[in-house]
């Protein structure tokens, strides 16, 4: 989503995992739900629809090595976006 992984809290729920932080620049909380289905991250806002829609864009994660991850986010007109983060940074 843009933002650091320090501010996102997160809770496990079976298949869905509950993603939320709040904004610095405003305090706003916002809330999302994700799964993975192999490597695609599907994501939904709190009470959202599921981001599958032929339009949307495709999140997908790769691993490189044991101690990067990188996610690619390919948008629906055909270009890529993506951010690499140290594992252990992401617990």
């Amino acid at each position: 989503m843009g933002r650091d992984p320090q501010i996102m809290m997160v809770r496990p729920d079976g298949d869905v995992t509950h993603v939320s932080y709040n904004r610095p620049s405003d305090g706003s909380v916002w809330s999302y739900r994700c799964r993975l289905e192999g490597n695609r991250i599907i994501w939904a806002s709190a009470e959202g629809r599921w981001r599958t829609h032929p339009d949307d864009g495709v999140l997908t994660y790769e691993l490189e090595g044991s101690t990067k991850i990188r996610i690619v986010e390919a948008h629906s007109d055909g270009s890529k976006s993506q951010d690499t983060y140290n594992r252990n940074d992401l617990r």
